[in-house]
């Protein structure tokens, strides 16, 4: 992985603190354009993706599985990691096989976000899938480390379940953009 880099901004130092199968953790030491010299401890991410996967009745997609950095199960909508060298578009497509167990027909993107710019390098970019239909015995299985219940809910529903998850909240905004201008 590598971090951006921004052209004005000359980074003094860097240094691999840690690295792991999601992410890599990198400490550095910069100067920016004014002068000013920051020292920081950074999450070097491949990016993710998040789908919101329709069906044709208008009920949404929804995940629940643990999650232990907070200590609780969160409801979600898909989504995962970019795996090196996969393209955005596939990474959605392998999350909703994996995660729901359907395939969509459409796909729209509705654009990138950063969850966490001050430390993270993460990207995600939010897919809307429609036309859906099962995988069926073609299904991917997914990651051996999940344990995830899925549930199609009305959006109302979905929204309120999904409100303590950030990036299903940035999904339903830009979705909404989308379908309601």
């Amino acid at each position: 992985m590598s971090l951006p880099r921004h052209p004005d901004v000359r980074v003094v130092a860097s240094q691999s603190v840690a690295a792991g199968r999601a992410f890599d953790v990198v400490r550095e030491e910069l100067v920016l354009p004014s002068g000013l010299r920051q020292e920081l401890l950074l999450i070097d991410h491949p990016g993710a993706v998040v789908v919101l996967a329709e069906n044709e009745r208008g009920d949404i997609a929804v995940v629940r599985q643990y999650r232990h950095a907070i200590g609780a199960w969160l409801s979600e909508l898909p989504a995962g990691r970019i795996e090196r060298g996969e393209d955005r578009l596939a990474a959605a497509q392998r999350e909703l096989d994996e995660e729901v167990g359907v395939r969509a027909s459409h796909w729209v993107s509705l654009g990138c976000f950063f969850p966490a710019p001050g430390f993270c390098s993460e990207q995600i970019e939010i897919f809307w899938a429609r036309g859906l239909t099962p995988s069926g015995a073609a299904r991917r299985a997914h990651d051996a480390d999940e344990e995830i219940a899925v549930a199609w809910r009305p959006l109302r529903e979905a929204e309120s379940e999904l409100a303590a998850d950030g990036k299903s909240i940035v999904a339903i905004a830009r979705w909404r953009a989308a379908v309601q201008p």
